[in-house]
């Protein structure tokens, strides 16, 4: 019994499920004559039957150009569980300096499957952020750290990074076997290939050179192939923006952002800029003023600042610095609290 045309059309989109598929191709694959009575019926069916039956979408440009839709079924799904199910026992960085912290933890939650955004001016602690981390939660998920610039040419740990890592000193890099408790991927491109389902993923950094506006759709692409892990991307941000490259559109799926600017001549200042599942009153706005030591691998002096008082942070008062923030527009929370 000799195959319907529409039955064959159907087995190759089925094939070419979630990709763009166009009318010359389908013709050279089923061997259907340019202007013959199967190509005009290719036609029909791929412009009428196939978008009828929600199997393609067209391009809305005219060109022949088809999306092959993926198809998506109900979920089976209940109200069985508790409030705490998918909630991780999630660490954030601390000093092991001085023992002072951001205490993120009692602030805001982190699920299974959640982002973590990172984004802040280069040198200004991103990564010694990314690695605290990494470090600190190497007991609560497997780990990997890809990114760029994490090896050399030779494709081996590069000195600086392995420099860092020792100088962490509290964090147990090494198993008892004297293996790696993680792994390192040396990625530049195509981020969302080498996510590891259920895995911390820190990517340290993401970097698309003249194709930004893609941005939140590799971040979604690589936080639904992250499963029950973590995914933390790291992005770069410039002096001025109050987003990272990319804009706007960086932040729509994280679920929680933050980003790391400078303070004053030498330090680092952490903002909470968004929080999908806040612990009470929800924390954005809230900053904290920290030194970066070790050649980058350790925190210190970890503290919560307000907006001053006396210019509101603006830095400058009656046309001149601050003298009570001196020009940085922010002083330390236990100050203003002992004024």
């Amino acid at each position: 019994m000799t195959e319907r045309l529409s039955d064959r059309i159907f087995e190759y989109l089925q094939a070419a499920v979630g990709r763009e598929v166009n009318l010359r191709d389908i013709r050279v694959f089923l061997k259907i004559e340019p202007g013959s009575k199967d190509d005009q019926n290719l036609r029909t069916q791929m412009a009428t039957t196939m978008i009828s039956r929600r199997v393609v979408k067209p391009s809305g440009r005219g060109d022949g150009i088809y999306k092959v839709i993926v198809p998506i079924e109900p979920i089976a799904w209940s109200l069985d569980g508790d409030d705490r199910e998918g909630i991780l026992d999630f660490r954030f960085p601390r000093s092991y300096i001085d023992d002072t912290t951001f205490g993120l933890e009692d602030l805001v939650e982190i699920f299974a499957g959640d982002m973590i955004l990172l984004d802040g001016r280069t040198n200004f602690g991103k990564s010694a952020i990314a690695y605290s981390i990494l470090g600190e939660n190497l007991d609560l998920l497997l780990s990997i750290l890809m990114g760029n610039e994490l090896t050399t040419s030779k494709l081996e740990i590069t000195p600086k990074l392995k420099r860092r890592l020792r100088r962490m000193f509290w964090a147990k890099w090494m198993g008892e076997d004297g293996k790696p408790r993680f792994d390192i991927l040396p990625v530049g491109v195509d981020y969302e290939e080498y996510i590891r389902r259920d895995y911390l993923n820190v990517v340290d950094w993401i970097t698309l050179p003249g194709e930004y506006w893609l941005i939140d759709s590799v971040l979604k692409a690589m936080k639904d192939r992250v499963g029950k892990g973590i995914l933390v991307a790291v992005l770069q941000k410039g002096k001025d923006s109050e987003y990272a490259e990319g804009g706007e559109r960086t932040q729509r799926h994280a679920d929680l952002e933050l980003r790391i600017d400078s303070y004053g001549e030498n330090e680092s200042v952490l903002t909470v800029a968004r929080v999908k599942s806040p612990k009470g009153k929800n924390p954005v706005g809230r900053k904290w003023a920290f030194d970066i030591t070790d050649y980058g691998a350790n925190l210190e002096n970890i503290r919560e600042v307000v907006r001053c008082g006396e210019c509101w942070g603006k830095g400058w008062k009656n046309n001149r610095p601050c003298a009570n923030c001196h020009k940085i527009g922010y002083i330390d929370k236990k100050f203003k609290e002992e004024q």
